[in-house]
Order: C-alpha cells, then structure tokens, then sequence
C-alpha cells in the first residue's frame, strides 16, 4: 500500500507541475528602441515602397511585361491584383518544379499563382529566387552583413562565459534562395513550405497542451486567423506562451479545408517583410504576452517575433532565437517538460 500510495503522489505532483502557472521571468532589452531604419533592405536602395508594390499596373507598372492569365480556381489574376505586386511573378508561377521539401504543385487544387503559395511564397521569389528572377536591387547578401550590423558579440555572462564570442563567420550571408552558392535551383537546403508543411506534422505535443486555433473561412481560403493558449490555469503551452507568444504562427497559410493541423508555412510566416529589426507586441492581442512586462524586443533578419541571438542568456533562461522555432517545434522545449519557471532572453 505504501508503494501505491508512493506512485499516486508521484503522478499527482508531476501532473501538478504540468498544470502550473507559468512564473518565469524576463530578461535583457524589454523595451528595445531600434537604431536604423526598421525597413532596411526593403527600402530597396531607395527606391522605397515601389520596389515591391505598383501603384498601378502590377508588372507592367515596373517595366515587367508578363500577366498571369489564370490561376487555378478559374479567375483571372495578373500582377498588381494581389498587394499592387509590382514584380514580375510570371518566371516563378511558371515552374511548378520548384521544390520545398515537400510542396507540390498542385496538391488540393493549390499552384503557385493562388492563395497563400502566390502572397506568401511566389511574390517572395520574385525578388529572393536568385536563379529566375533576380531583382535589380539585390545584391545576394544580407543587409545586415552588408552595413557591418552582425560585427557584435555575446555579452559577458552569456551561456554561461565571460569571454566575447563572434556569433557570425565571415562568409556572405545569402538572401538569394534559388541561387545561393550551391547548386542553381537548390531548395532542399531552405526550410520546407506549402502544404506538406504543415502544423499537424511537428505540432501535435502543441495542439494536444492548450493550442487553440480559430480561423475565419472566406473565399476557400482561412483569413482572420488568430491563436491563443487554452487553460488559463496553465497548461504546458500556455506556459510557453506566457514567456514568448506565438507571434509567427498567427501567420501561418491554409488551403480552406476546415482542418487545424493542415495551416502550413509560408514564407510570411516566418518574415515580416516590413520590418526588419524591432518586434513590437503592441497591437497584437494574445500572441504577445511575453510574461506580461515586454512591449518591444530586438530581432533581425526581418524575423517575425523576437529573435536576438546577442541576448544575455543564461541556464534559467531559454534565448529568443530557440523560442521562435519552438512555437511550432513545442516538443523540445523546457515547457513541453513540465517547467514552469523557465524566462526568456530577450
């Protein structure tokens, strides 16, 4: 009996742990201010918002001669009718060989030049594919790199050491996926996107600890998509949640068919293609609670959440780059565990 009663504690102590309330803290920049324009890259060399959008014409408009006549659901879509996309898409939406580990044309009705796969994904390439479609302001390396931003190192106390560490090699950073150095048209060495991509294939331990995902259906396709933590008692995700969020999920694509598992990545999912440098939780509801105390935190590459790989992090804290891959990859994180006082380093 005694043993018994020995495994009975211990179940019940350990589903206490999984069912606490996060009370992780905090730290490093909590308010970070930026220093150089938020839209870096995308100001396209000065040419600003033109460089990606026309104000009339789409293609055409940016001296592209090209219209997409057709697109999968019957309906006529040239350049310019999505976001007044002012480069020319045709050289992407043509070849549905292109391959994300995974995607493929066609699946559930979806090309290339419809829903998410064209704003998500296609006008991305458009500029980023470097094998067809080059833009005329690109120069294949990051902007970051390019204006000395990366010459940083950890901070004393970081993981652990007292000694500065270079966090970047010295070769180019490259922003053309397509044509990256390797072999032209080489996609298997970026992350997948698409259908097949999707949040059912590495986010089950997420959706089975408090993830719930509500969706608006228009026009066959979910827009309107928010995300929030269930149990506000605390569940192992809603833990996670309350020490990072879930800022990149809440862009996650999906062909309309009603299933939660089957929101798959874009490359918008990721990216916001509009700022380059700076999160801000301001404005964006339940997916950015960050323990409650951070209204802005530092992030590059135009990631979309924080993501600061200098962050003063230590073994009580888990540093913003880890946490923006585990809001899908939640299996691997400290929460998923049953921890509940594990912070973020911002």
């Amino acid at each position: 009996m005694k043993k018994l009663a020995l495994v009975i504690l211990l179940v019940a102590m350990a589903c206490s742990l999984a069912m606490a309330q996060y009370t992780g803290t905090a730290t490093g920049t909590l308010k970070y201010t930026p220093t150089t324009d938020v839209q870096g890259a995308h100001e396209n060399g000065g040419r600003g918002c033109a460089g990606c959008h026309a104000p009339h014409s789409g293609g055409r408009g940016s001296g592209g001669g090209s219209i997409i006549s057709q697109v999968a659901t019957g309906a006529g879509v040239a350049e310019g009718d999505s976001g007044l996309w002012g480069t020319d898409t045709a050289a992407i939406t043509s070849l549905a060989s292109i391959n994300f580990s995974g995607y493929v044309a066609g699946l559930n009705g979806l090309t290339w030049s419809s829903g998410s796969m064209y704003t998500g994904v296609a006008t991305c390439l458009s500029c980023h594919d470097g094998n067809v479609s080059r833009g005329a302001m690109m120069s294949g390396v990051a902007y970051e790199q390019a204006f000395g931003l990366l010459n940083f190192a950890t901070k004393a106390g970081s993981n652990g050491s007292a000694n500065a560490v270079n966090l970047y090699g010295s070769a180019p950073i490259p922003t053309l996926l397509g044509n990256d150095g390797g072999v032209a048209g080489d996609y298997l060495n970026d992350h997948p996107v698409g259908p097949m991509a999707n949040l059912g294939k590495v986010a089950s331990a997420a959706l089975g600890n408090g993830l719930l995902i509500t969706y608006a259906v228009k026009n066959n396709v979910v827009s309107n998509t928010s995300y929030t933590a269930t149990g506000a008692t605390g569940t192992t995700y809603a833990n996670f949640v309350a020490s990072y969020g879930v800022p990149a999920i809440s862009s996650l694509g999906n062909p309309g068919d009603g299933v939660p598992g089957n929101l798959y990545v874009v490359c918008t999912t990721c990216h916001n293609q509009h700022v380059q440098n700076v999160y801000s939780a301001t404005g964006h509801g339940a997916v950015a609670i960050f323990g409650g105390t951070v209204t802005s935190a530092a992030t590059i590459f135009y990631v979309n959440g924080p993501y600061n790989p200098g962050a003063p992090y230590d073994p009580t804290h888990v540093p913003s780059t880890n946490r923006f891959c585990l809001q899908c990859h939640f299996s691997h994180s400290s929460e998923y565990f049953g921890a509940t006082n594990i912070g973020t380093a911002f």
